[in-house]
């Protein structure tokens, strides 16, 4: 959920940035979940390394949305929440049946607050976790995030203009940097898109719980144009190593270090979008990201 920014590590990684184009390979890799069962430690060139993204079921609602005369897939995207705790993982359940069904008429903006929020006990969440700083602590609410990030993840395939976002402070587990969306009660950070069209928008929102999956799909009258995401990665912050305890040289020959968080690197992300209709293909800028490194913390 909520993210707040500290100033970065001067330590700084410069890439070597390649133009955007519509034509380059500028699109995050990821893994596919066989990789990952072969080799736990893979890693691809996005960021963060060890993505991995579900493949889409079938989406969710197609019924209601024929019955609404929405028959066209606008968008769809799934992420995974395999990292989530178990009380977490019921949030980012509670968030999907909340999201399911929502309609959006012609010219209004939908707010992720106003549908699935507030984010208390008092309206049916536990504790989760969220990023304060460069740190993951515990937070009541953890895991409304992912919502609000797959929702963005595949809006930004229908082209439906985006008011309000905010990324995160730290990179996410479950999509490429630059597709994220974080929201906050205390922060007054919402998520909310407009539907510029003429007839309605429906969204629709399911879980496997089983295999932790979690699907958004974005349904329509008209079919919208082939829309890309692409990314290009323009710096890395590597991140340092804390030391919890201090042991003396002889102890620390002895004893394995415990780690209690492995760290992760922080980058700036520029994400932009391909728009092909027909033989046209317009290239639209989304965003310039920046997301801070996360400590290695040893024991």
């Amino acid at each position: 959920m909520l993210s707040i920014l500290a100033p970065l590590s001067i330590h700084v990684l410069l890439l070597t940035a390649t133009p955007k184009s519509c034509d380059s390979k500028q699109s995050a890799s990821t893994l596919t979940e066989q990789t990952l069962l072969e080799n736990p430690t893979a890693s691809s060139d996005s960021i963060p390394r060890h993505l991995f993204m579900p493949p889409n079921p079938p989406a969710p609602g197609r019924d209601r949305a024929l019955s609404l005369r929405l028959p066209h897939l606008l968008a769809e995207r799934t992420t995974n929440y395999r990292h989530a705790s178990v009380s977490q993982a019921k949030n980012i359940e509670l968030v999907a049946r909340r999201l399911n069904g929502v309609i959006v008429r012609p010219g209004e903006t939908f707010s992720y607050f106003a549908h699935v929020g507030p984010y208390t006990a008092a309206n049916g969440y536990g504790w989760g976790r969220a990023f304060v700083g460069d740190r993951i602590v515990p937070s009541m609410g953890g895991g409304v995030c992912q919502g609000a990030s797959t929702l963005y993840s595949a809006l930004l395939r229908t082209g439906l203009p985006i008011v309000e976002r905010h990324n995160h402070g730290l990179t996410v587990p479950y999509l490429p940097a630059g597709e994220d969306a974080t929201v906050s009660s205390s922060a007054n950070l919402d998520f909310r898109f407009r539907n510029d069209q003429s007839t309605p928008i429906l969204i629709t929102a399911s879980t496997i719980p089983d295999r932790r999956y979690l699907t958004v799909s974005i349904w329509g009258a008209k079919p919208r144009p082939n829309i890309e995401v692409k990314h290009q990665v323009i710096n890395t912050y590597p991140f340092h190593v804390i030391h919890r305890s201090h042991k003396s040289y002889e102890s620390k020959a002895s004893t394995s270090e415990h780690v209690l968080f492995p760290g992760q690197e922080g980058a700036k992300v520029s994400t932009w979008l391909c728009i092909r209709n027909g033989k046209k293909t317009v290239m639209k800028e989304v965003s310039v990201d920046v997301y801070r490194s996360s400590p290695r913390i040893v024991d």
